[in-house]
């Protein structure tokens, strides 16, 4: 029996061997580096949708371009639209619109027709006037029933 006990013991030295050189190991901990100057966007899709609109906005303002009631009321819409999405009341909106505008002013829009500023003025204007002229619906009063004369 110890013959037994020592021949398997022989056998199963090289699967212990095998068997501890396959276990598992500690990973070393991975090292992180903080960099506290590294230039980061954690903006928002919405607010970076909102100051470009608000850039439009104060470009149509200091150069006192003529918009249309329709596209101006649908860029309002959108404009209060992305403040609510931002958790912005009407006072920090108006606050921020300022504060672009402040920031378009210093870089002097030019506002001659044909302009890089005005095209893109004119590019996102028309992005408006398509919307309001594919939904005339949606915009224009429900007409009255006619009404049939009594008889």
């Amino acid at each position: 029996m110890i013959r037994l006990f020592a021949a398997l013991a022989v056998a199963a030295a090289p699967i212990a061997v095998f068997a501890q050189d396959a276990a598992p190991t500690e990973a070393a901990a991975p090292q992180i580096e903080i960099d506290p100057t590294a230039v980061t966007n954690a903006t928002s899709p919405q607010a970076n949708l909102l100051t470009g609109l608000y850039a439009t906005l104060a470009t149509i303002e200091i150069c006192a371009e003529e918009v249309d009631a329709t596209v101006r009321d649908g860029m309002v819409i959108d404009q209060r639209r992305l403040e609510r999405a931002l958790s912005m009341d009407e006072a920090a909106g108006d606050a921020a619109y300022a504060e672009i505008k402040a920031d378009v002013e210093t870089t002097s829009p030019d506002c001659t027709a044909g302009s890089a500023d005005l095209a893109s003025v004119d590019a996102v204007t028309s992005i408006y006037a398509q919307q309001a002229s594919a939904t005339p619906a949606a915009t224009a009063p429900a007409a009255a029933p006619a009404e049939t004369p009594a008889q």
